[in-house]
């Protein structure tokens, strides 16, 4: 800012010292103006601060906060996706072997079909089943015993050594899962045939 020398003001006329006292009211009403240009200025952008850009503000941080949100829950979903993509691979690779792991465990007891192979062992084997007995099943898990759904079964049986042999190996051969828990063999006193006395488990899932 340039300043204007005393010795100006000295050397002036009486009419030019006139001519500037009559402007100084108008830089003074010209700075008035300008500082209530401010003012309003500032004022203006209070309220709007207050009543525009905050709401407008506060929605951004909700928008974002949705959209971590939203991103987290993309994030899963990508996830389990992938894990059943997984899951729906391994079913079909073994879909060739699962009618092979339903007959060793079928979903029900069947009774009558694991009763029907014994008896078709028994025939391939060529000895006498003399009686075939399935215990008590249990269907509900409430007293369930430890070795889980499974049904005892109770086999004597006569014929020569080789073929009980036979037959109590292939007992545990077939295509569904029989355990044999115990085996006794005793001799026929009225024919040199053997008896054997065989308790075997069968399982199924429920």
């Amino acid at each position: 800012m340039k300043f204007i020398n005393k010795k100006h003001f000295e050397n002036l006329s009486l009419s030019r010292y006139r001519a500037y006292l009559k402007l100084m009211p108008t830089i003074k009403n010209t700075n008035t103006r300008i500082i209530t240009t401010l003012i309003l200025t500032f004022a203006a952008m209070s309220f709007f601060g207050a009543f525009a850009i905050n709401p407008t503000l506060t929605t951004i941080t909700n928008l974002k906060r949705q959209l971590e949100d939203n991103q987290h829950v993309y994030d899963s979903l990508v996830e389990k996706n992938q894990n059943l993509s997984s899951l729906l691979g391994q079913y079909n690779s073994l879909s060739s072997e699962l009618p092979i792991i339903f007959s060793a465990i079928p979903q029900t007891p069947s009774a009558p079909g694991a009763v029907g192979k014994i008896q078709t062992l028994a025939k391939d084997a060529n000895i006498s089943l003399q009686s075939v007995h399935v215990s008590e099943i249990q269907l509900t898990g409430r007293s369930r015993k430890p070795e889980g759904y499974s049904f005892v079964i109770l086999i004597d049986a006569k014929g020569q050594f080789e073929n009980l042999v036979k037959f109590s190996s292939s007992l545990t051969q077939t295509d569904r899962i029989i355990s044999i828990e115990s085996i006794s063999m005793v001799k026929d006193e009225s024919t040199d045939n053997l008896v054997i006395n065989i308790r075997a488990r069968s399982y199924f899932k429920e």
